[in-house]
């Protein structure tokens, strides 16, 4: 083995794909570190199993703990995807004994494992990406699950750089009041939001958003980078965005819900919200209807035409990538073609969502895709052949293209691949067909 500083070794591993990094293992001590960094990097303990407490048991040992950089924790495995196994001879015994008065009540498994879960977190204080799945979280949530956040944030809230939370209001309400944790070096935050799967007060629940996690979303204001929300619920988030405030590193904003359900008060405070933004978001996602419907409804109507008036009204003049769902109206569509207009400069990435475009709306959208795209994906409901002459021509840096197609016109459509002529400039790198029900 040559002997090179190890500067140079971390810099080749990054050619050497990770199967092959693996069993390396024991070629010598920096190898070693190598392949089991890569083996413990990630851990995900959201059910419980036997399996689990294997691992829980694993990684209590610091050796391995250190290693963790990405942990995904349910640490309430008693009903969320519980794994239902006969009681453990451990169980029984402890059962027993317990009835005769000789030991304390014996642990559930399920409680065994939450156990095992704090216990190993002190071993874990390299973490950088933390997500709490606490969709299951109710009344029936014990003291422990303070426990389990108060020894997390001590562990490695320090390091920590993204947060996730996924779960309802009131099981945010409980991560972020418990022991508010200290995070200094955060700068992604994801969010999951869902409706509470047990009865539960609607406007209690709406008042935790402005009042809870609106500031809990504001402590990070001054270094917050990346912000996501994914809110699959029917509660009014207006007041929730109109309680933001200014984040002034803030270069990615990705959200996602329907937007007829969620903004029925005031849909103004996310315009304002992307207004405040709009000369630094480099990457700008905006999926507003989760069930898109077939057919123009009030709904569609209604997204419509605030998609049309937010990007006729604000030009995006960092804008890099652009996820959107136009809506299933000429008003959207145009907003889209808008937004495209004003950031043709900077905008090398496209994901139009949802929507089937027709050959109309297809021709219409080559006219607007900037120069300098490099990524490009739509919905197709008829494949022209044309569509590939005019992407070769206008196109010439465009190395990615991903097509949904409902049908293919009946042209030789795929003589087109053996023409290379026309493929100078331009690789495809995917071309699926899919029908509209497989999407």
């Amino acid at each position: 083995m040559p002997e090179l500083p190890p500067e140079i070794w971390i810099y080749i591993t990054r050619f050497i794909p990770d199967g092959t990094l693996r069993k390396l293992l024991a070629v010598n001590v920096f190898f070693y570190n190598i392949a089991m960094d890569l083996r413990y990097r990630t851990l995900e303990l959201q059910k419980f199993s036997s399996q689990t407490m294997r691992l829980l048991s694993r990684f209590a040992d610091p050796v391995v703990g250190r290693r963790v950089r990405f942990l995904t924790a349910s640490p309430d495995f008693r009903f969320y995807g519980t794994v239902r196994t006969e009681p453990s001879l451990r169980y029984r015994v402890y059962s027993i004994l317990h009835t005769f008065h000789l030991t304390g009540p014996a642990l559930r498994p399920e409680e065994e494992g939450t156990h095992a879960l704090i216990n190993a977190l002190p071993s874990m204080p390299n973490v950088l990406a933390f997500t709490i799945d606490s969709h299951s979280w109710g009344q029936h949530s014990g003291p422990e699950l303070n426990t389990f956040l108060t020894t997390a944030w001590n562990s490695f809230g320090s390091n920590l750089k993204k947060l996730s939370l996924r779960g309802h209001a009131a099981s945010f309400r409980t991560i972020m009041t418990n022991n508010p944790p200290y995070l200094p070096r955060v700068e992604e935050l994801f969010f999951e939001l869902t409706d509470n799967p047990m009865p539960s007060n609607r406007d209690e629940d709406a008042d935790t958003l402005v009042s809870i996690f609106a500031p809990f979303v504001n402590s990070f204001s001054s270094k917050l980078q990346a912000l996501t929300l994914w809110a699959w619920t029917s509660i009014e988030l207006s007041a929730f965005f109109h309680a933001l405030g200014q984040f002034p590193m803030l270069t990615c904003l990705n959200f996602q819900t329907s937007f007829p359900r969620t903004f029925t008060v005031d849909p103004t405070s996310l315009s304002h919200f992307l207004i405040r933004h709009r000369s630094q978001l480099e990457i700008l996602v905006l999926r507003l209807n989760i069930s898109p419907s077939l057919n123009a409804s009030v709904t569609e109507q209604y997204l419509s035409q605030w998609i049309l008036g937010t990007f006729r009204d604000n030009h995006f003049t960092c804008l890099q990538e652009l996820h959107l769902y136009p809506s299933a109206l000429p008003e959207g569509f145009q907003g889209l073609l808008l937004g495209l207009q004003y950031a043709a400069e900077t905008l090398t990435s496209l994901v139009v969502r949802d929507r089937y475009l027709t050959p109309e709306d297809m021709a219409l959208l080559l006219e607007y895709l900037p120069a300098n795209l490099q990524r490009l994906r739509v919905n197709l409901r008829v494949l022209d052949i044309r569509v590939f002459d005019v992407l070769a021509s206008r196109q010439p840096r465009l190395g990615s293209l991903l097509l949904y197609i409902s049908e293919i016109a009946p042209v030789s459509a795929f003589s087109i691949f053996f023409d290379p002529y026309r493929w100078l400039d331009i690789r495809i790198d995917l071309l699926q067909r899919y029908t509209a029900t497989d999407f």
